[in-house]
């Protein structure tokens, strides 16, 4: 087999195509395939549906994967043609997308490497290109397939927020529960944020309107911005903002007691944990230390009771033993407690759907702990559109025709 014919395999060639010369360049310094690519004289290119011969040609270049350790690039006269109208349109071929100075291997191989954990700027190294043209494949990657995938109806939306770098710049992200995927992400933790990243949703042909539960934390930004858009939507609040919310008031008032009571000191965990992850000891200094000072003792089982109650929600709709706690909790007279029981009241509408729907923000939170991830990989994102990019390049379940 003659080498032309096995590159012409290689790079699956086909009529009108042809190899027309290769050249190695073995140089300690300068290492380098270049393959010369033409097409069969007479030979007609289709436009629009319709067939042209060729008017000229404009010469282009792609850079193409490694061959062993030279690197290749691929050169062709590309034919151009002109139609009954006049204009001159130049012909697409097989082997890169149109304006690509890459080719669809070197493109996928680059975005391979970053799906699987490379920030831009070592996949540029690794390739051997700059990382703004990394930036540049993954930027027309994901926004073709943005533009050209359409989303399906949303019936339960996660709401969360995360931030480019610790304590900068705050996003919006909505997450298509049941199918595990982000939907929309927008720059703020307000109602501006979430506006954007509604519009995101509808841009791709989701209707707001099919929204029937959604999950969030209790942020009054995100609470208005959803009844503004979905008022008939049910909102329900994450069960672990709630606890999160009942493990403030223990430390609340494991501070105020460590005040008077040095040996509260250093405890923090210990009261914060939950019961059945404590260990043998641990369960003898909690229950020593809830006699010792009764009112953090209190706390503590107020704390037990309620997680249990969430707990068992999901087994049981009933809103008996919510209301019981709360009467419970009332009865202690603990200030801390009672802030948190008027709290309750206050957002009873999405808790008590909690009951109904027995539906958590469990997946928006692990999105975030991989959007977590993704900032630690790239030590944080200056430009926010690009990290959008790169949270619906990772997370947004988008078909970006790279190989399995």
């Amino acid at each position: 087999m003659k080498m032309e014919d096995l590159f012409k395999i290689a790079l699956g060639l086909q009529h009108p195509w042809l190899i027309d010369r290769i050249e190695l360049t073995h140089e300690e310094d300068n290492k380098e395939l270049h393959i010369y690519l033409r097409h069969e004289r007479g030979a007609q290119f289709q436009i629009n549906g319709k067939h042209y011969s060729v008017y000229d040609h404009q010469e282009r270049v792609w850079r193409h994967l490694n061959f062993f350790e030279h690197r290749c690039y691929l050169h062709a006269k590309v034919p151009r043609v002109k139609t009954e109208k006049g204009q001159v349109l130049q012909v697409d071929v097989p082997w890169a997308k149109p304006g690509s100075s890459f080719t669809l291997l070197f493109e996928a191989y680059t975005a391979l490497l970053i799906k699987g954990g490379m920030s831009v700027s070592k996949a540029g190294t690794y390739v051997g290109i700059h990382g703004k043209r990394v930036w540049t494949i993954i930027r027309n990657m994901t926004s073709s397939a943005l533009s050209s995938q359409p989303l399906e109806e949303v019936e339960h939306l996660g709401v969360d927020e995360t931030s480019s770098k610790k304590g900068h710049q705050y996003f919006t992200v909505l997450t298509d529960v049941k199918r595990r995927k982000v939907v929309g992400v927008g720059i703020g933790k307000d109602q501006s944020g979430f506006d954007d990243a509604m519009l995101d949703l509808e841009v791709r042909g989701a209707d707001k309107n099919k929204v029937k539960v959604v999950t969030l934390d209790m942020s009054p930004a995100y609470i208005a911005a959803v009844d503004r858009h979905m008022p008939d939507a049910a909102i329900v609040f994450d069960r672990f903002h709630l606890e999160q919310g009942m493990n403030k008031v223990v430390d609340q008032v494991r501070r105020t007691e460590a005040k008077k009571y040095k040996q509260l000191k250093k405890s923090r965990y210990l009261w914060l944990r939950n019961n059945n992850s404590l260990g043998q000891k641990q369960r003898k200094d909690i229950d020593f230390l809830s006699q010792a000072y009764p009112t953090l003792g209190e706390v503590y089982r107020l704390k037990e009771l309620f997680k249990q109650v969430l707990n068992d929600a999901s087994i049981s709709s009933k809103l008996k033993p919510i209301n019981d706690w709360i009467k419970l909790a009332w009865k202690s007279k603990i200030d801390q407690v009672r802030a948190f029981v008027r709290t309750l009241h206050t957002h009873w509408y999405g808790i008590k759907t909690y009951f109904k729907f027995r539906v958590t923000n469990a997946y928006p939170e692990r999105v975030n702990l991989k959007i977590q991830e993704i900032k630690r990989v790239a030590k944080g994102y200056r430009n926010p559109r690009n990290f959008i990019l790169m949270i619906y390049f990772h997370l947004g379940e988008l078909d970006l025709g790279l190989p399995t």
